[in-house]
């Protein structure tokens, strides 16, 4: 492995060459003085020795070779330490990786689960819509058989109206004719005695042409009574056959009504056992998701132990001079590594 040429001893060296010189100068002077290298180690090492300088200062009889080696050992040991700390840091990350991967992996197959039951549940309303447009137009047919069977038998009971009104017209003519003809019978009998009476030597010859006239009579009474029946029977026949059909109608729209009604129950009972259905998968939905909040809280968790690690193995104090001037140089070696880390 070749030596690094920005190194604590090499970036000193150069600052005190330059420093002597009494000019000005800055990190590419340094960079050059030294023969190369990255900013991110010399510009730490420039500032240790700025902090260093007051110490030399109040000290000059402290041997430069010893500030050297004081800088080597202390890189000696920071390169243990950091060492060590990558090792432990390495360590940690890897466990980390690993939660995170495992995590990252339930999390998948939460969200792949999640994304199954969210495609289940929009089928399930999907087809809780069509049951209920089924339902709905079931409903609508049952509506209009309802209304039909309303009408039908608004029918039936004007043609039951119409039948018995017929009936009684019938009884009525009847009776009408029974006493027109009861009359013509007394007006008869009335004749036949006042002709009796008046004209008791004619009586003998017109008793035949009176009771041939009270027998015409009679027989066109008799025919009128027959047509009369003839007619009422033949309606009352028609209006039988009539009041049948209608039954029968409205039999067939109440088998038609119970049909619908038990369709009607059959789709709700189905409605029903969908809506339970759909209740329990929004249940396990809210169950995954709420296991899902649990393993990214665990996430969070880790990383923040993760960030507590880090910042606990930073180090800080308060020293003396030369302890100060120990420390800031151990915390920029530190940044310097996290910045090549990063």
């Amino acid at each position: 492995m070749a030596q690094k040429l920005a190194t604590v001893s090499t970036v000193f060296a150069a600052c005190d060459r330059l420093d002597a010189a009494n000019e000005r100068w800055n990190r590419e002077d340094v960079r050059n003085e030294v023969g190369g290298g990255g900013y991110v180690v010399i510009d730490p090492l420039i500032r240790a020795w700025r902090e260093l300088k007051p110490l030399r200062e109040q000290a000059p009889s402290t041997p430069t070779e010893l500030l050297y080696q004081v800088a080597a050992s202390l890189e000696t040991h920071l390169t243990g330490f950091m060492g060590e700390a990558e090792e432990r840091l390495t360590d940690s990350q890897k466990v980390f990786d690993a939660t995170v991967s495992e995590l990252s992996e339930k999390l998948a197959n939460l969200e792949v689960e999640l994304a199954e039951k969210e495609a289940s549940f929009e089928a399930a309303e999907a087809s809780n819509v069509e049951l209920t447009s089924r339902l709905e137009r079931v409903q609508e047919e049952l509506n209009e058989a309802r209304s039909e069977n309303s009408r039908l038998q608004a029918e039936n009971d004007g043609l039951n109206g119409q039948v018995a009104r017929m009936e009684k017209e019938h009884k009525s003519a009847i009776n009408a004719m029974q006493g027109e003809n009861r009359e013509l019978i007394k007006q008869h009998a009335a004749e036949r005695s006042r002709l009796s009476d008046e004209h008791s030597a004619a009586l003998v010859d017109q008793r035949k042409e009176l009771t041939e006239s009270a027998e015409q009579a009679e027989n066109r009474l008799m025919v009128l009574l027959d047509q009369e029946r003839q007619e009422a029977k033949s309606n009352q026949e028609k209006l039988s056959g009539d009041l049948e059909k209608m039954t029968q109608k409205s039999q067939a729209a109440r088998e038609s009504l119970v049909a619908l009604e038990t369709t009607v129950k059959e789709l709700t009972r189905q409605n029903e056992k969908l809506e339970s259905d759909l209740s329990i998968q929004v249940e396990s939905n809210s169950t995954l998701k709420i296991s899902l909040e649990d393993q990214r809280i665990e996430t969070d968790s880790v990383l923040q132990e993760f960030s507590a690690y880090k910042e606990e193995h930073r180090l800080s104090g308060d020293l003396s001079a030369l302890q100060d001037a120990v420390a800031g140089l151990q915390a920029q070696i530190i940044e310097q590594r996290a910045a090549q880390k990063e």
